[in-house]
């Protein structure tokens, strides 16, 4: 009981101290304008605004909304998450008050990495089809189907924290 009694006096002692003495530092809130375009892909998904690990909102498709951030996070990072991909991480630093950002995805990982996985099935085609025929087109057909592979790893795993980007406006 002592001990909770000592730790809720210390933060209404800081509370009291921090208003009464030095009222900017409750005050000062950095407002940040978020605004995430209409895109065809990724349309169902709401994009997950994080300020370090704290989840601070949701933008869905076409919405645009208005986040205050306190200056007592200036050292953390901004960052937009989708299922297990996102964005790069941002230092809150590089932002100025009422600056406008707009979250929106990668357009070559969203929308053309689909027609080179597209590819997949030509390589079939040729290592087991055409392949019988003639070893070079088998052995084209394992070189591609490898490089995909490989492509799909790198999108997936590697590339996991470019699918969504944030920029200035």
């Amino acid at each position: 009981m002592q001990k909770l009694w000592l730790v809720q006096n210390r933060i209404v002692n800081v509370f009291l101290n921090a208003t009464f003495h030095s009222p900017n530092v409750l005050m000062q809130m950095k407002k940040l304008k978020l605004h995430r375009p209409k895109e065809r892909f990724n349309k169902n998904y709401a994009y997950e605004i994080f300020v370090g690990n704290r989840k601070l909102t949701e933008l869905k498709n076409g919405e645009e909304k208005v986040i205050e951030i306190s200056d007592e996070f200036g050292n953390e990072t901004l960052k937009a998450k989708i299922q297990w991909c996102g964005s790069e991480k941002l230092n809150l630093n590089i932002f100025a008050d009422n600056e406008s950002l707009k979250v929106s995805g990668s357009d070559f990982l969203n929308r053309k990495v689909i027609w080179i996985i597209s590819i997949l099935p030509t390589t079939g085609a040729l290592m087991f089809g055409y392949g019988r025929e003639s070893s070079t087109i088998k052995y084209v057909g394992i070189v591609l189907f490898f490089s995909i592979l490989i492509f799909i790893f790198w999108v997936l795993i590697i590339a996991k924290n470019k699918w969504l980007r944030i920029e200035k406006k």
